[in-house]
């Protein structure tokens, strides 16, 4: 279905031009990472719209039917991926890799959104850092230990939080979560101040790969914000920062910019995007659809064929994609690592969430692998668990 949206929104990024709607989706659950302890609880989970829209000057997508009164975090919440190995090198290479390019050694580092702290935490146990990390779903009482020179604040990030004393400001997927994200990015670089050696890191999902691998499972409601290079780039700089280096990481999932505060936020001047790229987001309704039926059809085949069909991982991915398509009976297993996701169940469609020796008493025929990245990792998994699978990445 066509989004209808709010076609006189102006895009919250450039300011540049009104938002055209592209893609619509009602009724998606409001949150991915909530655990859920009942599947009725999860079935019957709050739910609100995706009503895509996209700025032709700065490629930006939004979400028009966003309501932020929806979409409170809290203990409940979680989205952790760092008990993947794969995320792990990931996460390990990068902390090393900054540390390394801007000396931040017994430095302080601030973190917005730092979830359980993993991420602040390794930076500043590679570095000898001081690390404070801000975030309204930190649980203390699930968490695992942080070194004693790192703090997490069970708070939403604000202005004040970030002093002129900062070395390192890292925000790692949570410039989507924002509804106002040039707003954020203003007030962050007003809480900076006047020092001109603070490093910013910013990640976030990237939005091309998402339209182009027709992922619609990565398009949720948590994210009201989707940034392509060209729009990151103008809300980055129009917020008064110098970027220093933006590139595509984690298998060009992820987004990234390394940037340090130059003059005052001026008006954003848009980075315009190639009309290829302007191409994928128009043609992406007519696209994604005839994909959603593919998957549609594959597992009516395989449920048709008495086939027993789990999928793995229990994040975003999974919830976008069984929403997106419907499916609450035909797969009623998602395997995941995070043994807190263990024994809860999946937003909206309600899977059980088991851990991998699961499947060892109670073998499927099919893998379903949320996220293709880890297919190899999960592969030899099932090996080691002597589960002989066939493995399909979706």
């Amino acid at each position: 279905m066509k989004a209808t949206g709010n076609p006189g929104l102006r895009c919250p990024v450039c300011d540049a031009a009104d938002l055209r709607p592209f893609y619509a989706q009602a009724g998606v659950p409001t949150h991915v990472g909530i655990l859920w302890p009942s599947r009725e609880e999860a079935v019957d989970c709050p739910r609100g719209d995706l009503d895509l829209g996209y700025c032709p000057d700065c490629a930006f997508v939004y979400n028009t039917g966003f309501d932020a009164d929806l979409n409170a975090y809290g203990h409940s919440y979680d989205n952790a991926l760092h008990f993947s190995a794969v995320f792990q090198a990931y996460e390990q290479d990068l902390a090393q890799r900054l540390i390394d390019t801007y000396d931040i050694r017994d430095s302080d580092v601030v973190e917005i959104g730092s979830g359980s702290g993993h991420f602040l935490g390794l930076v500043c146990a590679l570095g000898e850092n001081r690390g404070t990390g801000f975030d309204p779903s930190y649980d203390a009482e699930h968490a695992e230990p942080l070194p004693a020179r790192v703090q997490v604040v069970n708070e939403y990030f604000s202005r004040e939080h970030v002093d002129a004393k900062a070395d390192l400001v890292v925000c790692r997927h949570v410039l989507e979560h924002v509804d106002d994200p040039a707003g954020m990015l203003r007030s962050l670089r007003e809480g900076i101040g006047d020092r001109s050696d603070t490093v910013l890191y910013l990640e976030v999902p990237n939005g091309l790969l998402a339209l182009r691998r027709l992922s619609v499972g990565d398009l949720i409601y948590e994210h009201v914000s989707y940034f392509l290079a060209s729009s990151l780039r103008t809300a980055v700089e129009s917020a008064g920062f110098e970027i220093l280096d933006l590139r595509e990481s984690y298998d060009g999932q992820f987004l990234s910019v390394e940037a340090r505060p130059t003059q005052v936020p001026q008006a954003p001047r848009p980075t315009p995007p190639d009309a290829e790229v302007l191409a994928d987001i128009q043609g992406f309704d007519e696209r994604a659809r005839a994909r959603v039926t593919e998957w549609a059809d594959l597992l009516d085949r395989l449920a048709a064929a008495g086939e027993r069909v789990v999928a793995w991982g229990a994040g975003a991915k999974a919830v976008g994609f069984f929403n997106v398509l419907g499916v609450t009976t035909g797969v009623d297993r998602v395997v995941d690592v995070n043994p807190r996701k263990q024994g809860t169940f999946l937003a909206g469609t309600g899977q059980a969430v088991v851990p991998p020796e699961a499947l060892v008493t109670d073998p499927p025929g099919t893998v379903l692998v949320m996220n293709p990245y880890y297919a190899t990792e999960i592969g030899q998994m099932l090996a080691d668990l002597g589960v002989d699978a066939n493995v399909q990445t979706v």
